[in-house]
């Protein structure tokens, strides 16, 4: 999906954080900033969105969320471990409700570092009921899986606040 005047499933990010008074983070790396380009498409979302960020290199993800280097050496960045610790870190830097990250190999080659196939990411979304991080593989070429990246990480947003509903 691309960013539209009427993305329902940002509105909805939105909706749910507003009427908890929460905010969000996000910390992309594959998605490129589609992320956080979805959730400002909705009017309104300064009250609940804090900040986005794009880390594309394994030094940035570490200065930006605080991930051990270690956590990246033994999973990889494409791991549900590290996504996870730079969700919670993004979480702590930002002091935000929730915060979401991802990392992935969009294409069209691999990574010369890990056996993962390209489509692959790790999403992660730490809130007050804890981190969740799944991972996928995605099908398509570079831009169809920068896509799938932004709509299931808005989607696991929707099901951690959810999932926390006071």
């Amino acid at each position: 999906m691309s960013i539209t005047e009427n993305d329902a499933l940002a509105a909805r990010v939105g909706a749910l954080l507003s009427s908890r008074g929460a905010r969000v983070a996000v910390m992309e790396s594959t998605a490129g900033g589609l992320v956080s380009a979805r959730i400002l498409s909705v009017p309104g979302a300064s009250a609940w969105f804090d900040r986005g960020a794009v880390a594309y290199g394994g030094r940035s993800k570490q200065d930006m969320t605080g991930v051990d280097v270690e956590v990246l050496r033994t999973f990889g960045a494409v791991s549900p471990e590290a996504v996870a610790a730079m969700a919670e870190g993004l979480r702590a830097v930002a002091r935000v409700d929730y915060a979401v990250a991802e990392s992935g190999i969009a294409g069209p080659l691999g990574s010369r570092r890990s056996p993962k196939p390209v489509g692959s990411v790790s999403i992660a979304v730490a809130g007050p009921g804890g981190t969740r991080a799944e991972e996928r593989v995605f099908p398509g070429t570079r831009v169809e899986v920068m896509a799938q990246i932004a709509e299931r990480c808005l989607e696991a947003l929707v099901e951690a606040i959810e999932a926390n509903t006071v």
